[in-house]
């Protein structure tokens, strides 16, 4: 195991969009955590998220090798819309923040689990 090799924060759908595009085709394990944006002392709107982001960032550390996570800030007036995109999208289809996403399956974690490190290490897991 090794660490991540790429880490990629994003803000907002159509960079979301962008970053996928970039990393699909790739050889990479692809992850996506969909999580509340951050304010200029770091802090979070999202209590959930604050509890899970050191989590999973934990985690990532022994994450199969070639792994990228690709991290999702949302920001709360865009996440209280319940006519978001994030909402919206057939692929998708997120219905609370923090959620972590194996990119390419079914797996995910969403709220409470993303802060249980044995959770997010079994997601991780190289099938």
């Amino acid at each position: 195991m090794a660490n991540v090799v790429k880490h990629v924060k994003v803000s907002g759908f159509t960079e979301y969009l962008r970053a996928v595009q970039e990393y699909k085709d790739s050889s990479l394990h692809l992850f996506t955590l969909f999580t509340g944006s951050v304010n200029s002392a770091g802090k979070s709107w999202c209590p959930d998220c604050t509890k899970a982001d050191p989590v999973i960032e934990e985690a990532m550390n022994s994450a199969p090798e070639c792994s990228c996570l690709i991290t999702v800030q949302i920001d709360r007036t865009t996440w209280k819309d319940k006519d978001n995109n994030f909402r919206k999208s057939q692929d998708l289809q997120l219905t609370s923040v923090p959620t972590l996403i194996k990119f390419g399956s079914e797996k995910r974690l969403e709220e409470g689990q993303c802060a249980k490190l044995s959770l997010v290490q079994m997601l991780l897991e190289d099938d």
